[in-house]
């Protein structure tokens, strides 16, 4: 394809800037409530997860103070992908079309197509989150030798997002995950209880404070998660027994959750990070062979888990 630019093509590509951002959503995606978003400059971002050093221990006089030994933490590898999609416009629909209106209402379209495409990404990491085999969701290697993420299809411990035996550095197994957990009013409790009690511990098996304040779920499950938190007394109860449930935590629903009965139990920006890389770039030329427009959207994304304590799954595939 031969590219052709001249002052059309030029004007066209502002004017389509200005067409995308003013029919931009105002609402601000579900995504960015859940994952910590951040800029990134590079094709990924790497570090090493922290560990913490163990407590003080009482020096008694006289004697010398004793050592304490770093442990080996989890490397995490998070790769910024692209994604794009062009389209193209004769010349003759061009021409006898308002001046751009054509590629001004198809490009229009991407605006929100922009939003949808990084809503299903990021909602993949909880449909595909306790798949054994893993997903590509979570793989972060990039060819040519550029990083390796030795996690593989998991997250950076080996195991599912989603697992019942995530370990820790000292020999301890946790698990945030329960395939069979539908959403009553006992199981919420005994799932807020496993999170706040047993999964509240750092990679040392030190205590740490830990409290969800998200149940994200699905539309399907809008009304029973409305009488089990907006309920001062406990649902389909005849004793009046006080819902210690209510408002513990605030429901957010996600359209684009695959499962009709999976739920969430979670922490806001804890766990799960987002890397902006490039914004939506739009450009236009012109075929000067068979005389065609042209129009592409192009952007650069991410995401990765950081720490797996800071959701619970349930009711989720694993196949």
């Amino acid at each position: 394809m031969a590219v052709m630019r001249n002052e059309f093509t030029e004007s066209m590509r502002d004017d389509l800037y200005d067409v995308f951002w003013e029919n931009y959503p105002e609402v601000a995606p579900v995504y960015e409530q859940l994952f910590d978003v951040v800029d990134s400059s590079s094709a990924f971002e790497q570090f090493t997860s922290a560990v913490g050093l163990g407590d003080l221990l009482e020096k008694p006089e006289g004697e010398d103070i004793e050592s304490d030994t770093p442990l080996e933490s989890y490397t995490i590898v998070c790769k910024n992908r692209t994604f794009a999609r062009k389209v193209s416009f004769s010349m003759e629909s061009v021409d006898d079309a308002k001046k751009g209106s054509l590629m001004a209402n198809s490009v229009a379209t991407w605006s929100k197509a922009v939003v949808r495409t990084k809503e299903k990404f990021y909602a993949k990491f909880f449909n595909n989150g306790a798949l054994t085999a893993g997903h590509d969701v979570f793989k972060n290697t990039i060819s040519g030798g550029v990083v390796t993420d030795t996690a593989g299809n998991m997250i950076y411990d080996g195991k599912a997002f989603f697992d019942t035996d995530h370990p820790d550095l000292v020999g301890n197994t946790y698990s945030n995950f329960d395939g069979t957990n539908t959403l009553t009013h006992t199981n919420l409790k005994s799932t807020y209880l496993i999170y706040t009690t047993d999964n509240n511990r750092t990679e040392r098996g030190e205590v740490f404070d830990l409290t969800p304040d998200v149940l994200l779920l699905p539309p399907g499950l809008r009304f029973t998660a409305q009488e089990i938190l907006n309920s001062t007394l406990i649902p389909s109860s005849m004793d009046n027994t006080t819902n210690v449930l209510s408002t513990i935590v605030a429901p957010l629903e996600w359209a684009f959750l695959g499962d009709s009965d999976s739920w969430f139990l979670g922490k806001k920006k804890m766990g799960l990070m987002a890397t902006d890389r490039e914004d939506v770039s739009i450009d236009v030329w012109l075929d000067d062979v068979n005389l065609d427009y042209y129009t592409r959207i192009f952007m650069r994304f991410g995401g990765a888990v950081t720490q797996w304590r800071g959701w619970y799954g349930s009711n989720l595939s694993t196949s």
